[in-house]
């Protein structure tokens, strides 16, 4: 059970942060958040008294986690620049040409 927190404070900090800041602070704090996050998770659980080393694998819990989140808050909490929407104003652009393309000629010496 101790391993799924720093996936799920990964996860939080990464969909507070995307509604938070942009560009380069969201990904300074984003570095920051990530060590903060699986530092306070290895010191809560108390594996820092076995051996600093977990500190690693919280590490790299909390990128899952990240990551999860920023897909997350990507996709699903701001649904005007979803994945569909961008579909859909696609569709809606007027073609250059209208029908079929040319098929090219192939001449066989």
């Amino acid at each position: 059970m101790d391993e799924i927190v720093p996936v799920i404070l990964g996860a939080l900090f990464a969909a507070f942060l995307w509604y938070r800041d942009a560009g380069r602070t969201r990904s300074l704090l984003s570095v920051f958040a990530v060590v903060l996050s699986a530092a306070t998770a290895t010191v809560l659980s108390g594996e820092y008294l076995k051996s600093w080393t977990y500190l690693l694998l919280d590490l790299s819990e909390t990128s899952l986690g990240f990551t999860v989140g920023f897909a997350i808050a990507r996709y699903s909490l701001r649904p005007e620049e979803s994945l569909g929407a961008v579909m859909q104003r696609t569709q809606s652009l007027p073609l250059a040409a209208s029908g079929p393309a040319p098929r090219p000629e192939i001449k066989i010496p």
